[in-house]
């Protein structure tokens, strides 16, 4: 890890979905043990971060984006763009 002492904060910009499947099942693997990880500290310090919200929309993204590429199916990002 580095050495900086800078306060974590999310990314600005979810993750570019526009990558291979292998790169996208790999990045969903990461996202679902950010969310388990924030789950648990929040349920730690009894507090919600905001951050949390950013992963499972990440999470979503990332999701629809493989279900487009095995099975050419929209996902929620899809349906919530279209209302």
């Amino acid at each position: 890890m580095g050495t900086s002492q800078k306060r974590p904060r999310a990314a600005d910009k979810s993750p570019d979905i526009n990558q291979s499947l292998e790169l996208l099942s790999k990045l969903l693997a990461i996202e679902e043990k950010r969310l388990d990880t924030a789950v648990r500290i929040e349920e730690e310090r009894k507090i919600v971060f905001p951050e949390t919200s950013v992963i499972i929309h990440d999470i979503m993204k990332i999701h629809d984006a493989i279900g487009r590429k095995v099975n050419g199916v929209c996902g929620a990002e899809d349906i919530l763009n279209d209302i």
